[in-house]
Parts: structure tokens; C-alpha cells; sequence
């Protein structure tokens, strides 16, 4: 997508790509975290940076068919079956 702003032509940039930060020996992936994480630790509240990793729910393959009604205003069914889903994870920051 391409804008005028004032006789120039301004176009659209990509994602953001954030720089990776060490910070105590801890490899930090945005600069925020690291703000984020001297700001807890300035607070003497304990934390870890990408604790421990738990599964909540293994991945799994659907193999049966189901045929859903699309909600685009066009009423076509379409197959959401035989797909693969993976595991979902969560951290433990604190």
C-alpha cells in the first residue's frame, strides 16, 4: 500500500524485528524484556527469564471429515477435518 504525504511517496514497511539483548549473562530477545526484567529485579521480585516449558495439551491428528458452514456471507461448507494439531505450551515466568 502506497500513501502521499506532501509530494512524497511513503511505502509500507515489514514486521518489526526486534534486537536481541544480553543482560547478566541472559540472552534476552527484545530490549523490552530486558527492561522488564531489570525493572523486577530492581523490585527484588524473583524471576526467571523462558522458564520451565509444561504441555498442556499433547498435538494430535484429526482424521475424520467435518464439513462447516463458511460465515463470509456465502453459506459454502467446506471441510475443516484431517488436519494436524499441535501441542499447546506455556511457561512458568514466575
Amino acid at each position: 500500500m502506497k500513501k502521499r504525504i506532501r509530494g512524497r511517496l511513503k511505502r509500507k514497511r515489514g514486521p518489526v524485528q526486534a534486537k536481541k539483548v544480553v543482560c547478566d549473562g541472559i540472552k534476552f530477545a527484545s530490549g523490552l524484556e530486558k527492561y522488564m526484567y531489570l525493572a523486577l529485579k530492581k523490585a527484588k521480585i524473583k524471576a526467571k527469564y523462558e522458564g520451565k516449558t509444561y504441555i498442556i495439551q499433547e498435538g494430535f491428528e484429526f482424521d475424520n471429515q467435518s464439513y462447516e458452514r463458511q460465515s463470509n456471507g456465502k453459506g459454502e461448507f467446506k471441510n475443516r477435518g484431517n488436519k494436524k494439531y499441535y501441542q499447546l505450551n506455556t511457561r512458568l515466568i514466575l
